[in-house]
């Protein structure tokens, strides 16, 4: 679906122009994996990560050594060994 209206007074007109994200729905199946147009489409999403502590760390720095040998990027697991503490 592209929009869910919830509530006894909830109505779709209300959604589409009062409170609601905006008008433009998702079309040809694509609403099983997004919603409407809203600001969130333009935005552009990134991720990071702050590791202040190489003691803390240490866990981390084990499995990725683990899971970049399962995977087989032996350069990744031996990235990951020059981080583990002596």
């Amino acid at each position: 679906y592209g929009g869910l209206f919830i509530g006894r007074y909830a109505a779709e007109v209300l959604g589409d122009y009062g409170c609601g994200p905006n008008h433009v729905l998702p079309t040809a199946g694509t609403a099983k994996y997004t919603g409407g147009l809203s600001v969130h489409t333009f935005l552009r999403i990134r991720t990071w990560m702050r590791v202040d502590s190489q003691e803390l760390n240490q866990q981390v720095v084990e499995d990725s050594i683990a899971m970049a040998r399962i995977e087989g990027l032996e350069g990744h697991a031996r990235a990951a060994e020059m981080r583990k503490l002596p």
